[in-house]
């Protein structure tokens, strides 16, 4: 079972998500970039957008990779000198990440007794992109006894992140815990509920995600390298229409994954903003792009929203 042997259990540290998410998520669930080392790029643009009403600004909102190669660039003035004016910084998940507990919270979701493997559960079309990916990372369906899709999904996604070099402790948020020092650091969501998200999905959903992550890792596309460089360069129109394939263009997987935690969080945030507080909220990347984006819901609330060059 891969669940509870050490070494698998270091997986949970790229924030829950599978790679392509979590490039563009994952956040959640879903983490990124596995090159061992930073494309080169000219200087970061990564988006960030102030909070304002007609008073002034009160908060500023950055979308994030959770996993980074190393030597990547991605700080620039305007983020800097956000976080020093802000007073706490607002993560989708508070806690540093415990990959012990990270563990222990999957392992009490993941398991239904009798479930057939999982080569048996996606359609005959993706049977031979699991077996790819079985081969390439050394694993078998016998691992993957009696648990659920989604999380066969997530550990294959995330035991090939870190196969192919994956940095989850380079990523966006511990440098963001770092640089803000002594402030408080809260969270929007936990470790159980955004696995409960995974966990509550409808059986087809699931394995739509299982087969969509199995024909990604098996296709050894390098859509990571793409994807960073869209965050990068602060191409939030690009990371919209990318998260609009693979499994997020399922309808069911994107409201569950994508629009109902912005929602969700958008209330989370109105309500923070409106008790006073001046919070510099982080999240990944594809929760702050497109129309179902945090900054859209965000202006829906009656907040100016807009990016800070």
């Amino acid at each position: 079972m891969v669940i509870k042997p050490a070494p698998m259990s270091r997986l949970f540290v790229s924030r829950l998500f599978v790679p392509r998410l979590f490039v563009v998520l994952l956040a959640a669930c879903l983490a990124a970039c596995g090159a061992a080392k930073a494309p080169p790029a000219p200087p970061a643009k990564v988006a960030l957008w102030a909070i304002a009403d007609s008073t002034g600004v009160h908060g500023w909102l950055l979308g994030t990779v959770h996993a980074l190669p190393k030597g990547t660039v991605w700080r620039r003035p305007a983020i800097d000198a956000a976080l020093a004016q802000a007073d706490r910084l607002v993560l989708e998940i508070g806690e540093p990440l415990n990959p012990q507990i990270a563990g222990e919270a999957l392992g009490r979701l993941a398991f239904t007794p009798g479930l057939p493997p999982p080569s048996a559960r996606v359609g005959s079309h993706f049977r031979g992109d699991l077996a790819r990916v079985y081969k390439d990372l050394g694993l078998s369906d016998a691992q993957f006894k009696d648990q659920e899709s989604w999380a066969v999904a997530l550990q294959i996604a995330a035991i090939g992140g870190l196969k192919h070099g994956m940095e989850p402790d380079n990523g966006v948020e511990p440098e963001l815990r770092k640089v803000i020092g002594a402030k408080p650091v809260t969270g929007m969501e936990t470790i159980d509920s955004q696995f409960g998200v995974f966990d509550g999905l409808p059986p087809k959903a699931q394995t739509v995600l299982l087969e969509q992550v199995a024909h990604e890792a098996a296709d050894n596309r390098d859509d990571d390298r793409d994807m960073l460089a869209l965050w990068l360069r602060g191409d939030e129109l690009g990371i919209a229409r990318e998260a609009q394939t693979g499994f997020l263009a399922d309808p069911q997987i994107r409201q569950a994954l994508l629009t109902g935690r912005n929602l969700n969080w958008a209330d989370q945030i109105d309500a923070l903003l409106k008790s006073g507080a001046q919070p510099f909220i982080a999240v990944g990347a594809a929760h702050v792009a497109g129309s179902d984006g945090l900054p859209q819901m965000l202006a829906a609330r009656g907040w100016k929203v807009k990016r800070v060059m």
